[in-house]
């Protein structure tokens, strides 16, 4: 699934709601940033690479790693997650999609 992921599958989700399952848990996880990055313009990809930011509850520190993530107006997915520390509204995760 995640091979068919554009920047445009998730712009519209900006905001929402995710959960991010960890064992037997579901951290409610918002989804706070969706970025293009690389300079773009006459690259041979089939998709702009982008960025997936999610804010979660301050006290949801999961290692970095693949994990199931889980919205109402999506199947079930898996995403790497790279931890990025905390900020002013939570910890903070990022996962980059190429």
């Amino acid at each position: 699934m995640l091979d068919t992921f554009t920047i445009e599958t998730f712009r519209p989700r900006l905001g929402e709601l995710f959960h991010l399952v960890v064992g037997d848990q579901r951290l409610p996880t918002k989804l706070t940033d969706v970025f293009p990055w690389g300079a773009g313009g006459g690259d041979e990809r089939a998709r702009v690479p982008f960025s997936l930011i999610f804010h979660t509850i301050p006290e949801a520190i999961v290692p970095q790693g693949t994990y199931s993530m889980e919205n109402e107006r999506m199947e079930p997915f898996q995403l790497f997650l790279v931890p990025l520390g905390p900020d002013e509204r939570g910890m903070r995760y990022e996962s980059v999609i190429t």
